[in-house]
């Protein structure tokens, strides 16, 4: 089987992180009710087809203000949910031998902008709002509702999206500008320690406090007789 002509930005999909070329992926998945499990086919994620410009988190405290004859009176409620805003592009709508294309008539003898990698992406995408972690039964009805999952640079994000608005610009014709915004039920942190441990005989032991390297043999130590 020949190789793809036109291949995304990240041709390993989720490994592409451990690839060695020193990129992350943004990666959505779908979790069951367990919310550890992927009810997705083993092996896919939605891996978006270029990575999002600008993803920011909104961390926000519920604090009611009552005005009263003696004052204001400030009720604290603890934090609310994480915002996480996503601004990103389709990425070019490139077709062969006819390069980028921004033609939406399906009569031409080319094809149009819908049959690119970029386009399938975006309809991934915009699939991924619809749906919401959803999985309806042949009547439409919710059989099952999950939970959306992102995960980038250490960060694994649970929630759902709640908002996802597209615009196409008239000096940027040939992809779209995408803008979503997601609320976030549950956020997990992996920390990534920058101490090595050659061995596991110098890992910590739980009474033992962490060291960098094994302890020094006392007799390596040159003598001074003037110390």
């Amino acid at each position: 089987m020949s190789n793809p002509l036109f291949k995304g930005a990240f041709p390993a999909r989720e490994d592409e992180e451990f690839s060695g070329r020193g990129v992350r992926p943004v990666i959505f998945d779908i979790l069951g009710p367990d919310r550890e499990t992927s009810i997705l086919p083993v092996g896919i994620s939605l891996v978006l087809h270029v990575n999002p410009s600008s993803l920011t988190l909104k961390y926000t405290r519920t604090i009611e203000r009552i005005q009263t004859k003696g004052g204001f009176v400030e009720q604290h409620w603890g934090d609310n949910l994480t915002n996480i805003g996503i601004e990103a592009s389709s990425g070019g709508f490139m077709r062969l031998y006819s390069g980028l294309s921004n033609i939406t008539s399906p009569a031409t003898t080319q094809g149009s902008r819908r049959e690119t990698l970029a386009y399938d992406s975006y309809l991934d995408l915009l699939a991924l709002f619809h749906n919401n972690g959803s999985v309806f039964d042949s009547k439409g009805q919710v059989a099952l509702q999950g939970i959306v999952k992102l995960t980038f640079d250490g960060g694994v994000y649970l929630g759902w999206l709640d908002s996802f608005t597209v615009s196409e610009e008239a000096d940027k014709p040939y992809q779209f500008s995408i803008s979503t915004g997601m609320s976030i039920d549950t956020e997990i942190q992996v920390w990534r320690t920058a101490v090595a441990y050659n061995r596991v005989s110098d890992t910590p032991q739980p009474d033992q406090p962490a060291v960098a390297h094994p302890p020094l043999d006392p007799s390596l130590i040159p003598y001074d007789p003037n110390y």
